[in-house]
């Protein structure tokens, strides 16, 4: 072998290792012991500042600890929603495994579309099709059935392009900021447009968020012989207006901090930051092609428009630029949390 070639064979290398590292380190901006994964600019500021004012008795925003209610979306702003969102993959996985004892399934879409594979025909069909998936995945299993198939999925189950685990890829900054929050006193909540069900079972490990701060999209339960067991029947889609609406029923107050990324969540920011005193609404951008996905107005997961960007500027919301504002987006196999 030349020596040109194998130079070449070490340049490829090189850069192999630059691309599977990317996502988990890179230079930080940002000589402080608080947030060390957010470079320094608007974002990190906005938030240090909104804590520090919040937090310091005496001062004329203070709010105390009861109130320090803080808002987060899961999928995109939590952890990654490309090349689709997780719990649609879980779903796949588990009409799959059901599919021997529904032989109808063969010739009855949308169920025939996953079990041959053929997500085009499920995602231009939309919710349509994805809504009985969902459903008909954990109908008629009881919820601790329910939330060990979820664990056992997610134990095995792994990223196509970053061959690691789904819950090792959650966005590092944003575990930063929950831990930040709750060292501060403040009661952090998932509110998500995925289910409710397949979040709780692992969100304490993962994002140190208890079950109980976790409202997501729901389905039915019905009660039976002391015991109760998943239906079909869709009770809401956390979603849009519906996050609003749920955070006021279910947590009965106000945030003063929400953060999501995309249309869906828009409301929640704009009845968060729509009050007297102090609030931060927050949207985080998928900018980074690199380390994780780009993507915008085009998008179904995680759509963000030019409307909801001009929303931002007119609340005053902070837009967090990921491969700006972030010098790393993944754990480190050092920060992995494990199930």
């Amino acid at each position: 072998m030349t020596r040109k070639k194998i130079a070449a064979i070490w340049i490829g290398v090189a850069s192999l290792l630059a691309v599977s590292t990317s996502a988990y380190s890179a230079t930080c901006l940002n000589n402080g012991d608080v947030l060390p994964l957010w470079n320094n600019g608007a974002s990190r500021s906005a938030i240090t500042q909104f804590v520090n004012e919040v937090t310091t008795a005496g001062n004329p925003d203070f709010v105390k600890p009861s109130a320090r209610i803080a808002v987060l979306d899961n999928d995109g702003t939590l952890w990654p929603e490309k090349p689709t969102y997780t719990q649609f993959l879980f779903a796949f996985s588990q009409i799959k495994h059901e599919s021997a004892q529904h032989p109808e399934w063969k010739t009855e879409t949308p169920y025939k579309w996953v079990l041959d594979n053929n997500t085009k025909a499920i995602f231009a069909k939309g919710w349509g099709a994805l809504l009985p998936i969902l459903a008909t995945s954990q109908a008629g299993l009881t919820p601790e059935q329910y939330s060990k198939d979820v664990l056992d999925w997610l134990s095995t189950a792994q990223s196509p392009r970053f061959k690691r685990p789904y819950t090792d890829l959650v966005y590092q900054p944003m575990i930063e900021l929950i831990d930040y929050l709750h060292a501060h006193q403040f009661k952090v909540f998932i509110v998500t447009g995925a289910g409710g069900a397949f979040i709780k079972p692992w969100s304490e490990a993962i994002y140190h968020i208890p079950a109980e701060n976790v409202i997501g999209t729901a389905f039915g339960y019905t009660y039976k012989d002391g015991g109760l067991i998943k239906n079909d029947k869709l009770v809401y889609i956390d979603d849009g207006p519906q996050k609003a609406i749920n955070i006021a029923t279910i947590i009965g107050k106000r945030p003063i901090l929400a953060v999501g990324n995309s249309t869906g969540d828009k409301a929640m920011l704009s009845w968060t930051t729509s009050q007297k005193g102090a609030s931060l609404g927050m949207l985080i951008h998928h900018t980074d092609s690199a380390r994780e996905w780009q993507y915008g107005a085009d998008s179904f997961e995680g759509k963000f428009t030019p409307a909801l960007m001009q929303a931002a500027k007119q609340h005053q919301w902070q837009v967090v630029d990921m491969k700006k504002d972030w010098c790393q987006i993944f754990p480190t196999k050092a920060e992995r949390r494990t199930l």
